[in-house]
């Protein structure tokens, strides 16, 4: 045997032609076989659906990729890169360790991606950074869940921007492409929530300043402590869940019910819905009895509309449950709280991570956090269903508007002179009556907005100059109080609430909650209370104290 396989690769010299090629075309066939195999293996590996569906542990990321913008870009563009093939092979063969983990089981859940490459080797193959891109209008549709599925609608333009200075662009939310930001993160280094520390240097002059948050008691050696945890903020750290999305339940309803896949005729479905889904689960199996658990429900609670549509009901608790199965992954601890999405600044800090109004630099001037810097005011449609107008182009702002700590200050600031440019009916309201009435701003708590830290009410909230002040001025109503009230609070309260407070008769009469102060007891006075809690429109602490005292020694008018 051996004999025979010496003398076929080394034929004798006599030996055809034929015979003396074969051990070469033998050696040829195998590399060109080996050379398929390896590229059909590696082409294979490369797939999505290998990445997604080769491990237990994917179901998460696979599931949300899917109805990703970025379902028809592979993995490995993202997570290896393009590059050459010695170096993608490098790169995958580092990913072992992965799989030494898996079959150990000594990963940790929920996953997060800790080797995706940077955005320069990702984003920016497909995405130009210096494009500059037109405003663009976007369309929210919302569905009261209290309000048995009422729909709102709220419109805005965004100013994506972008480009470079030297063009006269660079501006809006892609300003961040042309001017270089730093940070550091302090918690979770995959999820990057709490920023306290940021440097901007900008592209035109080359000028750099540093925002500190001044809710966090920084050490002064912060940074040489943190050298190696200081990056350079890039399309990841803002668009961190296009490839693997993962929505709220609210967010998820109101996009399944605006596309006509539930049906918004359902009676409070949406409430029910997010119901059942915001509970906890064990397994996915409970998950699913509970959502169609849902069909049982509306037999039982609405007969009559369930005995005539029920396949309208089933067909949309297939959908709920279609819409948990990508959103909720029990075994893996995953949720769409774990996976916060930094587009934004409402379910998480997102844009609000470093724009919350209380990132202040050496002069006290803040991250600008004004409502139109990268959008425009939100409008919402009105009861009757007819739209305010929307403003696309930028109009004139007074010297005061462009105030970095605006947005705090002008609820301290406002006036009758704000007339002059705006219509502010119901101030402060969420009616939609008038721009001081937004719902799309007044009717949604800012979670992540530091708007009430107290430095920055000491910084915002500041007396008048124009105000009297005490002791210069008696402690009486025509003398101090009157004077502040008027300055502060009329422009609203000539009616809001059933209460008055344009003269001293008008106070003491009180509104539809009762009387606004009790003579000689501060501490039990409405107008003292609210303003503890922290009305919208808050007092200066000053201004509040002198109040407090003239209730205490009995309210004189003069």
């Amino acid at each position: 045997m051996l004999d025979r396989a010496n003398r076929f690769i080394t034929p004798e010299r006599s030996a055809p032609l034929w015979l003396r090629l074969m051990p070469y075309a033998t050696v040829v066939f195998a590399g060109l076989v080996v050379f398929a195999l390896a590229g059909a293996g590696w082409e294979y590996t490369n797939r999505s659906a290998f990445c997604g569906t080769s491990c237990h542990t994917m179901p998460p990321q696979y599931e949300s990729f899917k109805v990703s913008v970025h379902s028809r870009v592979n993995c490995v563009d993202c997570h290896i890169g393009r590059d050459y093939i010695a170096t993608q092979f490098t790169r995958k063969a580092q990913d072992i360790s992965h799989v030494v983990q898996f079959i150990g089981a000594s990963y940790e859940v929920p996953i997060y991606s800790k080797k995706l490459r940077p955005a320069s080797q990702a984003c920016e193959r497909c995405h130009s950074p210096s494009k500059f891109s037109d405003d663009s209008l976007r369309e929210f549709k919302r569905y009261d869940a209290e309000k048995n599925n009422e729909l709102s609608v709220m419109y805005m333009a965004f100013k994506t921007g972008g480009g470079t200075h030297r063009e006269g662009q660079g501006k809006g939310i892609h300003w961040h492409v042309e001017n270089q930001v730093e940070y550091i993160a302090t918690d979770n280094p995959h999820l990057e929530q709490e920023i306290p520390w940021v440097r901007v240097t900008y592209a035109a002059d080359g000028r750099s300043e540093v925002f500190t948050d001044t809710e966090v008691d920084l050490p002064v050696d912060f940074v040489e402590q943190n050298q190696a945890s200081i990056k350079i903020m890039d399309c990841m750290t803002c668009h961190n869940r296009e490839s693997h999305p993962f929505p709220t339940p609210d967010d998820a309803l109101d996009d399944a019910l605006a596309r006509g896949v539930i049906s918004p005729e359902i009676p409070y479905i949406k409430k029910y819905a997010v119901a059942v889904m915001d509970r906890g689960y064990p397994n996915i199996e409970e998950a699913r009895m509970a959502v169609q658990g849902l069909n049982a429900y509306y037999a039982a609670n609405w007969p009559d509309y369930y005995a005539k549509n029920q396949a309208t009901v089933s067909a949309a608790v297939d959908e709920l449950m279609a819409i948990y199965e990508r959103m909720f992954f029990p075994d893996m601890d995953v949720t769409w709280e774990t996976h916060p999405n930094n587009v934004g600044h409402d379910d998480s800090a997102g844009c609000f991570r470093c724009h919350d109004g209380k990132h202040l630099n050496e002069a006290q001037e803040s991250i600008r956090i004004e409502c139109n810097l990268c959008h425009t005011i939100p409008v919402e449609s009105r009861p009757d269903g007819t739209l305010p107008p929307l403003t696309l182009e930028g109009s004139f702002e007074p010297e005061s508007h462009i105030d970095s700590n605006w947005i705090s200050r002008h609820r301290f600031e406002f006036d009758g002179t704000c007339e002059g440019c705006h219509n502010i009916a119901n101030p402060g309201g969420s009616d939609n009556s008038g721009f001081c009435a937004n719902s799309a701003c007044h009717a949604t708590e800012w979670t992540y907005a530091g708007l009430d830290a107290s430095h920055i009410i000491e910084l915002t909230n500041v007396l008048a100059d124009f105000l009297p002040t005490y002791p210069e001025n008696e402690l009486t109503w025509d003398a101090l109080v009157g004077p502040i009230l008027q300055a502060r609070c009329v422009a609203c309260h000539g009616g809001t609430a059933g209460l008055h407070l344009e003269s001293y008769a008008e106070l003491m009469a009180g509104g539809n909650l009762g009387p606004a102060f009790v003579p000689g007891a501060a501490a039990e006075s409405l107008l003292v209370e609210y303003q503890r809690k922290g009305h919208p429109n808050s007092l200066a602490p000053k201004e509040l104290e002198w109040i407090i005292q003239w209730i205490d020694s009995g309210a004189p008018e003069s």
